[in-house]
């Protein structure tokens, strides 16, 4: 090879990479401008369906964060999602090649508040699940605090809360635990398929048996434990079931920890529907 054509090939390899650089650098000084925070917001707000508020953009090699918040599409001014910091595996390379669809999502202490009817249908819009077709990212969630606004009575808030969706097949599974201060320690099961459709289900081995707690749980009627004895400490499994057609239909198991030669002290319960809503009968 003579020497002009080294030459060239060291020239057009250099400017390769200037260009790349380039490239990397406009992409990531575009996505911190305004105008990039409303692209991303866009993107965003197309992946859940409901308005989105871009504050942070942050794009580096093999790794993006940003934080934003998603609105009720009914109030602007009512705040649904609270993310102040995630990240991806999206790095710059992949927004220059186009190439933006991430495998891990990593999100850190999020807010979720919802609003509910006293009727318990939900007011706050929920974003579709992808489609089995449609790739969903590993998702881990650290630190994520739960407030549900029911009318007519106090706040449902629940903090501590650690949860992974793990795409597998056509299901996200759905896995974790609660550690809050007033409820205590509970794990979290569940599965979702693509058309939304699935379940959650919570259980502690020795939940606090406070009244004026559980009567802040949304979805059942407020007088709902009025002809429950709740008597110190008890094993408790809660499961939500998530229809397609957005119905949730609860169930509720509540067996005492305090035993005398292996039998409860007080009664076990069991939530059963009725036509009228909820209440809690006796089981063994």
């Amino acid at each position: 090879m003579s020497f002009f054509s080294v030459r060239r090939a060291v020239l057009v390899g250099c400017a390769a990479l200037l260009i790349t650089g380039a490239a990397r650098f406009g992409v990531h000084k575009f996505l911190s401008s305004t105008r990039g925070k409303a692209m991303v917001a866009d993107r965003l707000g197309t992946a859940f369906g409901m308005p989105v508020e871009v504050s942070e953009v942050s794009v580096q090699d093999g790794e993006s964060s940003f934080g934003f918040r998603v609105m009720d599409p009914a109030d602007p001014k009512a705040e649904v999602l609270n993310v102040p910091s995630a990240s991806t595996d999206i790095g710059t390379t992949d927004f220059v090649t186009g190439r933006v669809a991430p495998s891990t999502l990593h999100v850190k202490n999020p807010a979720l508040t919802l609003r509910i009817s006293t009727d318990g249908n939900v007011l706050t819009p929920i974003p579709s699940l992808p489609g089995t077709s449609e790739a969903f990212p590993a998702v881990v969630v650290d630190g994520a605090r739960l407030s549900i606004r029911q009318e007519g009575r106090l706040a449902f808030a629940v903090s501590g809360v650690n949860v992974k969706f793990t795409p597998i097949g056509e299901r996200i599974v759905v896995s974790g635990a609660v550690k809050d201060t007033k409820w205590g320690s509970w794990s979290i099961t569940g599965e979702f398929r693509g058309d939304r459709a699935g379940w959650v289900e919570l259980a502690c081995p020795n939940a606090p048996l406070d009244r004026q707690l559980l009567e802040t749980v949304p979805f059942l009627p407020s007088d709902a434990f009025e002809d429950v004895e709740l008597m110190g400490r008890a094993a408790v499994k809660a499961r939500l079931t998530l229809t397609a057609t957005r119905d949730i239909q609860p169930s509720v198991e509540i067996r005492p920890t305090v035993a005398l030669f292996g039998v409860p002290l007080g009664p076990c319960f069991r939530l059963v529907p009725t036509s009228d809503g909820y209440y809690f009968e006796p089981i063994r």
